[in-house]
């Protein structure tokens, strides 16, 4: 079972997805057919309910012209230095 502080990562990064492609006007299927991810797998991204593997992270990446650190520029509300949360 997933914790409640992943879920909450996942969700901040689903919001995160969103913004890029919004920023970029990208429709769902245009963003789709640029990264070569399915259109169900982007929407269940951006709402957080799962996430994707680092492949798809690359295509992600790619269908918005950005690095993949782009991506995982957000709030992961962890404290990496204590490992807490």
């Amino acid at each position: 079972m997933i914790s409640d502080n992943d879920r909450t990562i996942l969700k901040n990064f689903g919001k995160h997805l969103k913004a890029l492609r919004e920023a970029q006007e990208l429709t769902f299927r245009e963003f789709s057919t640029l990264s070569h991810v399915n259109t169900g797998d982007i929407v269940k991204y951006e709402n957080g309910e799962s996430g994707p593997n680092l492949i798809t992270l690359k295509k992600l990446a790619l269908g918005l012209k950005v690095h993949p650190t782009v991506l995982l520029d957000f709030d992961f509300e962890t404290n990496f230095k204590d490992g807490s949360k």
